[in-house]
């Protein structure tokens, strides 16, 4: 019979082998491998009226958690942690019960200058499902928020690097793009203005007039949802109104 003490070396070998090809063997699922694993759920919580903790949480469906802070956040930057699958697995059931399919692109709220939660849900054949919401939202969704804030709250997040992903918007849908007729302030370049809107995709399309303040710009709807865009385009200071150009037909 051979001595442990002699086993010792050949198990070291083993693992250093596994783990030198694929330290996820031994590690589990890793931030740097995230591109080749199935993403399941992209949580989003914006800013609000006041010092919210803003993040991006990613659920993985082997486990994986990707916890990315941007702002009042005590875990700035990019954080790992992996769970149970088997957690995976219920979480995605209920994700799979609510109605993703049906739900609007955002939800109406009462309550300006809350907190914008936001979901991107991917089924198992990988179709994408967009949603959000302020304060008002069917109790399903509201119960996955609170799951998804649980999970980024775990103890046990390894930081993986200082930064964080400046992510593509995923389209969802064929949805057409919307127009909006935005009113610029007085001395407002609208090529200049506009390119702060480029990750929502919005473009001019036409002045109104040659000296006019009105503009009508096109927004896609699979990244923005026209109503959410337009309580941005109202704070921002260069405008002055804005409001959907929707078709106008005779009674």
């Amino acid at each position: 019979m051979k001595s442990p003490y002699l086993l010792l070396p050949l198990l070291f070998f083993t693992l250093f082998s596994i783990t030198s090809c694929d330290p996820s063997a031994l590690l589990g699922p890793q931030a740097g491998n995230a591109d080749k694993y199935d993403l399941r759920v992209s949580y989003h919580r914006g800013s609000c009226y006041g010092r919210c903790e803003v993040y991006t949480l990613d659920l993985y469906d082997n486990g994986l958690l990707l916890f990315q802070g941007e702002r009042f956040t005590e875990r700035p930057g990019t954080w790992q942690k992996n769970i149970d699958r088997r957690r995976i697995v219920a979480l995605l059931d209920s994700f799979q019960r609510a109605d993703f399919q049906n739900y609007p692109r955002s939800f109406r709220g009462e309550i300006p200058d809350a907190t914008t939660v936001s979901f991107t849900y991917y089924d198992a054949e990988g179709n994408a499902f967009q949603t959000s919401f302020k304060d008002v939202a069917p109790k399903e969704l509201q119960d996955l928020d609170q799951a998804m804030i649980k999970l980024s709250q775990l103890s046990g997040y390894r930081q993986v690097s200082e930064t964080i992903t400046d992510k593509t918007a995923v389209p969802v849908g064929n949805r057409e793009r919307e127009e909006i007729i935005v009113q610029l302030k007085d001395g407002v370049v609208a090529e200049t203005w506009v390119i702060a809107y480029g990750k929502q995709n919005v473009k001019i399309k036409n002045r109104i007039s040659p000296n006019s303040p009105y503009y009508v710009v096109t927004a896609d709807p699979n990244i923005m949802g026209g109503d959410e865009l337009l309580e941005f385009l109202r704070k921002d200071e260069s405008v002055v109104s804005a409001q959907l150009n929707k078709q106008v037909s005779p009674r």
